[in-house]
């Protein structure tokens, strides 16, 4: 591997060199570029955000970003959500992965500094359902987000996305708190492409390959028909550092000499990943001049195995003490977290009229996602030389119906200066949740159990998964209807206001409104605001997931199977510590923005906001001592010594601004160049705390279940500002694309050691690109190298480390945990 990255740098020297030489060579011979040309430009149609069609961004009453397929792909990212932070200074997604389970389900991107779940996807403008699982480790905006895996859909499937920087959740509904991204889908009746890609870190791991196709396909009645389908797998890339422990003594027996050191190094981070699948199909097919049957799916399957935290023959427990397992792990071992995941939706729709007579669309969609877990390296040590290496965890599925019939219609009045659209519209949802247990032997007794010999049920801190007494199965149905109306009221003013009224069969119904307006001082400038109320429903997930781990220990009434818990909000386990039903969260968004178009090339927005939000859902800490030993004594559930549990214990404000200045220059026979510039302020900060109280009418405060680490999470672990330059500049043949972030300083607390609390230093990122055409020799064939993190750039040592400060870096950290990322990419388009 480490050869493979010498060679790659080495060409990569060469083939930067040639570019440089080559374009200044070529400069002075080349045309002036087409107007045709692929470049990134100002003008791109928007249909986020509001109900008229808008032909420029720059238009729309609320800041919208459009991100082209082209762009996408030349961040080298290796899936959708990374590329989308490193284009967009708003958008924030930690990229220091924990390892094990937790990094098997990746965490999602976030909007204005909030939590992932309070941003909704969208694909062609349809609700695209969540993951069956939520992220589990400490990330900023806290722990327990039920987040849509963007990692299932295929790159080369889209054509562009909108992300609406704004709360929506009188126009989409239930999570559009921070904002939407719609993903639009390629819609071609011609052409096609491939794509592969390699690369991976220059530490020396990672290393990665992906292959990308679309094509078109014509259909009658000019329609069309177009596949995507994106294959790829990935080494797994280490977070650690040497581990100190002793890892032999007397009694142990090394199977190698050379390994019979205490300092070892061990595999903890990013997982390998195996059989990644994603697919897409987009259909449009007009029946006549005014009816269009429209339709698209897509069908994701990847694997995951990631590494524990590795387990020592010489600690004290079954590995050192059992016969059984000493020549089963004679070197220690490493449990494994295997994941498998499977995803599959589908929309069919049709579309009827115009939009001056009226346009109805009447739609279905229909989602699905599974996630399957097996342990692997595993022991019970009560099952002796039964027990199996691998066994079954059990699976989490979520599934999603929604159905809805909206129309739309312009509406000429008397004294506008322009129609006015009306928009409105019935829905239905149907959500449901599944946990199917696993295995039993991953949390029974078996014969040989024994704890007085170690061979007692379970290992510490190895997740056993879901039992029989956890499956479950929740549902729910979501009513809604919806109006919006949006005019010129004079020529330069534009107004729009939108109401939604939904009804929950489980918590009720909510009604959420939004004001909006646009006003064009002059050609060149403009000032937009909204005022707007929003609400996310708490996911299937949070109100019905439990699962657990078990190990025997000696109590002064014997031995007993002690559980660490994840309990359902509001049952009755959760009661007795201070937890309820959960309530959805509730919102109220300010944005003010200014739009400045100096020059026909050039602009510039500013966009201030602020949202308030009440009854945050979170994960809290893992609760421990005498809390639990309290709230649980004389109950079925003494034997519980660690839960979390989701709730609604704090409210919090978030306040910032967003800038974004873009600029293109024709340099006529030298070129093209575009420059942007992005910066996004965010602060968040809790403003309400609420103790728990128990069943028993005890009060447990605050800062038992949401500690000082998890109020960190909200108010200073995600850095404050990200700042973004780019520059891309190119010609004919070439195309040289640079890309720089620079994150604020964050901290991180800890719960209970302040020696341990952190503030970590900002950190400078570099992307480059360079890209040739080589249409000279085929037509449509392109070669791209790349550097993400091009300078190595790595945030500082994390103190408050586990197992000893062997895992290097915190989960938080923005980019750079891994180092330098290297690829190459050959493309063709037909």
């Amino acid at each position: 591997m480490r050869t493979y990255f010498s060679q790659f740098i080495l060409h990569s020297s060469l083939f930067a060199l040639s570019t440089l030489t080559a374009s200044i060579a070529m400069a002075n011979d080349q045309k002036n570029l087409s107007e045709k040309e692929d470049v990134i430009t100002l003008q791109s149609v928007v249909v986020t955000g509001s109900r008229r069609a808008i032909s420029n961004s720059l238009d729309a009453p609320a800041p919208v970003d459009i991100l082209t397929a082209k762009e996408l792909q030349e961040t080298g990212a290796t899936d959708l959500a990374a590329a989308l932070t490193r284009l967009s200074p708003s958008v924030t997604l930690p990229t220091s992965p924990a390892g094990g389970f937790g990094a098997s389900v990746p965490p999602s991107i976030a909007l204005r500094g909030l939590s992932a779940d309070q941003t909704l996807i969208l694909i062609n403008g349809k609700r695209r359902h969540t993951a069956a699982y939520f992220t589990r480790q400490a990330y900023a905006g806290g722990r327990g987000a039920a987040v849509t895996d963007l990692s299932l859909i295929p790159v080369s499937a889209i054509e562009r996305i909108e992300i609406l920087r704004d709360g929506a959740a009188a126009q989409y509904g239930s999570d559009a708190i921070a904002g939407v991204v719609n993903i639009i889908l390629k819609s071609r009746d011609h052409g096609g492409g491939v794509s592969y890609q390699t690369g991976g870190y220059t530490q020396g791991d990672a290393e990665q390959h992906k292959v990308n196709l679309w094509k078109g396909f014509a259909l009658p009645n000019d329609g069309a028909l177009t596949v995507a389908l994106d294959l790829g797998k990935r080494e797994a890339a280490s977070n650690t550092a040497p581990d100190r422990r002793t890892f032999y003594d007397g009694s142990t027996k090394a199977q190698y000499t050379e390994q019979n050191t205490p300092y070892r190094t061990w595999k903890f981070g990013s997982p390998e990943q195996k059989d990644q699948v994603n697919v897409t199909a987009n259909l449009d097919l007009p029946l006549t001049d005014d009816l269009a049957l429209y339709g698209f799916s897509s069908y994701g399957h990847r694997k995951t195995i990631g590494e524990n935290f590795y387990e020592p023959p010489t600690t004290k427990t079954v590995l050192n003490q059992s016969s059984y397992f000493k020549e089963r792990y004679p070197d220690g071992r490493s449990p494994l977290s295997l994941v498998t995941v499977d995803d599959f939706a589908t929309t069919v729709g049709v579309k009827k009229g115009e939009q001056k007579s009226g346009k109805y669309d009447l739609y279905a969609t229909y989602g699905q996602n599974k996630v399957s877990t097996e342990q692997g390296n595993g022991i019970n040590p009560s099952y002796g030389p039964n027990s199996p290496s691998n066994y079954d965890l059990g699976e989490n599925i979520f599934s999603q119906l929604n159905t809805g019939l909206d129309y739309s219609r312009d509406i000429a009045i008397d004294g506008l200066a322009s129609p006015l659209t009306l928009s409105t519209g019935v829905l239905y949802r149907w959500e449901q949740y599944k946990q199917n247990a696993g295995d039993p032997i991953a949390y029974t007794r078996g014969p040989y159990f024994n704890p007085s010999t170690t061979l007692g049920v379970g290992v510490p801190g190895i997740y056993a998964g879901i039992t029989d007494q956890d499956e479950r199965k929740i549902s729910r149905d979501v009513y809604g209807v919806y109006l919006d109306l949006e005019a010129d009221i004079f020529k330069n003013l534009n107004v729009g206001a939108a109401v939604r009224s939904e009804k929950y069969s489980d918590f009720g119904s909510t009604t959420n409104g939004k004001l909006f307006a646009k006003y064009d001082v002059s050609p060149q400038f403009a000032v937009r605001g909204s005022i707007n109320t929003g609400y996310r429903a708490p996911s299937l997930a949070q109100q019905g997931y439990s699962a657990y781990s078990v190990q025997t220990v000696q109590t002064p009434s014997g031995w007993q199977d002690v559980q660490q818990r994840t309990l359902v909000a509001g049952s009755e386990a959760a009661l007795l510590i201070g937890g309820s039903s959960l309530k959805p969260e509730k919102s109220t968004n300010y944005s003010l923005g200014f739009v400045w178009k100096p020059l026909a090339n050039t602009s510039a927005t500013l966009d201030l906001y602020q949202i308030d939000i009440k009854n945050r859902i979170l994960l809290s800490d893992n609760i421990t001592g005498s809390v639990i030993t309290n709230a649980f004594a004389n109950s079925p559930y003494s034997n519980i010594a660690n839960v979390a549990f989701f709730n609604n214990l704090l409210d919090t404000r978030t306040q910032g601004l967003e800038l974004a200045f873009k600029h293109d220059l024709n340099l006529e026979q030298y070129g093209r160049l575009n420059l942007n510039l992005g910066l996004a302020y965010n602060k968040n900060e809790i403003t309400e705390t609420r103790d728990s109280i128990t069943a028993k009418g005890e009060r447990i405060p605050v800062s038992s279940i949401a500690g000082r680490n998890t109020q960190s999470l909200i108010e200073s672990t995600a850095p404050k500002t990200k700042l973004t330059l780019g520059a891309l500049w190119s010609n004919q043949a070439w195309s040289v694309n640079t890309a720089i972030r620079r994150y604020d300083k964050w901290t991180t607390l800890n719960n209970t050691n302040t020696a341990l609390d952190q503030t970590f230093d900002p950190q400078w990122i570099a992307d480059l690109d360079i890209g040739y055409k080589a249409d000279a020799f085929v037509k449509g064939l392109k070669f791209n190298l790349g550097a993400i993190n091009l300078l190595n750039s790595h945030p500082n040592k994390a103190k408050d480390s586990s197992v000893g400060n062997i895992v290097k870096y915190s989960f938080n950290a923005p980019e750079g945990a891994f180092g330098t990322y290297l690829y190459g990419r050959v493309s063709y388009e037909f």
